[in-house]
């Protein structure tokens, strides 16, 4: 997913596709950000070998403060998603459609406009690809997360267990 990224900079962070090089500061900061939750059930953790899907597909973007990643989002065609697309998971179409399955930002780099600076490039890059919605899930108690993408116009479809069992509301945002 290559996309001119200039348009989505936050003062004082630099925005980047991340590479192989960045996964061991991506995996330390997802499991810093997770263990500092107010829950942890909050955010399904991911496995090793998804960092290394994402960063092979070309699937991750990082913001930096200088040499630090402060915060990083994913998202994902359904097709490398398999079984696993939110489409194909809530019985939809899932052709076209992606992801949008990780975003984590250090406690000191909240309220800067991160994810939503995600949320826009995300948007950009799938309609790029001619893609018909971006499907999202968030856990119900996480406000300022689902609070993010109603307002960037994602719709919440479902509520329903999901990964281990755990409730997640569904949101998608169509784009056509």
């Amino acid at each position: 997913m290559k996309m001119a990224i200039n348009s989505y900079q936050i003062r004082g962070l630099a925005l980047r596709q991340l590479t192989a090089q960045d996964k061991a500061e991506m995996m330390a900061l997802h499991d810093r950000v997770i263990a500092g939750l107010p829950d942890p059930s909050w955010f399904f953790p991911s496995e090793e070998w998804e960092f290394d899907a994402w960063l092979e597909g070309n699937e991750a973007f990082g913001y930096f403060d200088k040499g630090t990643l402060a915060g990083f989002g994913v998202m994902t065609p359904q097709d490398a998603r398999g079984v696993h697309s939110y489409a194909r998971v809530l019985g939809e179409k899932p052709e076209c459609t992606f992801d949008f399955h990780d975003v984590l930002v250090l406690p000191a780099y909240r309220g800067r406009g991160v994810h939503t600076m995600f949320l826009k490039l995300f948007e950009e890059i799938a309609r790029a690809m001619d893609g018909e919605a971006i499907y999202s899930t968030v856990d119900p108690m996480n406000s300022a997360s689902w609070h993010n993408f109603e307002k960037a116009g994602y719709q919440q479809i479902a509520e329903k267990p999901a990964y281990d069992g755990r409730m997640r509301r569904y949101y998608r945002l169509s784009l056509r």
